[in-house]
């Protein structure tokens, strides 16, 4: 999918496809807040590739990317926002239901002046079902952007997008436990979240 971006000094864009509604929490995982509590937890990677070397962007990127999302049920459009270097992303107590993943943004400061912000819509549609009093483990997902052409005084660029799902859920629980070996999330219920697309 062929996507415009945006070079800019200030000014953040929306991808072209929802109004935010609220951002769910980042950081540190919170432990469950009671036995009934569900979490719903992921991994994504954005790797850019064929960037003139003056953007700094080549390669790969974990940090801050935003997770668009939309409940089924209530509509509502929310983001969650990656954070380290293994890119986990996750929310704590969400409603249980279908969601759809709408896609994904990043802004990257590549000067001291200039910021680029890329944005992909999942034009496939995929949804997940998120089981409640669980561990809701989405697996490793692959945001692919590849640079094509600039406009000449304009301050944007087309580039090729595409994602992957990996469905690689033992590799993402064991890296959990191994890195998280004290919560209390590996006691619970895990799920393997099937990511259907249309």
């Amino acid at each position: 999918m062929k996507t415009k971006m945006l070079l800019s000094i200030s000014i953040p864009i929306l991808i072209g496809m929802l109004l935010i509604g609220g951002c769910a929490s980042t950081g540190k995982i919170k432990e469950p807040a009671s036995t009934d509590s569900t979490l719903l937890f992921g991994r994504i990677t954005l790797i850019c590739k064929g960037f003139p070397g003056d953007m700094h962007l080549n390669g790969e990127h974990t940090f801050g990317i935003k997770v668009h999302l939309i409940d089924a049920s209530t509509k509502e459009t929310f983001y969650v926002r990656s954070h380290g270097v293994e890119g986990l992303f996750h929310i704590v107590d969400p409603d249980g239901g279908q969601y759809f993943i709408l896609g994904y943004e990043i802004e990257k400061k590549v000067s001291p002046t200039l910021r680029v912000t890329m944005g992909y819509r999942a034009e496939d549609t995929p949804y997940i079902v998120i089981n409640k009093n669980s561990v809701n483990n989405l697996g490793d997902i692959r945001w692919i952007e590849t640079y094509d052409t600039r406009s000449k005084g304009d301050r944007t660029f087309t580039t090729i997008g595409s994602h992957d799902l990996l469905r690689n859920y033992a590799e993402v629980k064991n890296w959990f436990e191994e890195t998280h070996p004290d919560s209390a999330w590996n006691g619970k219920n895990w799920v393997s979240v099937e990511i259907i697309t249309k």
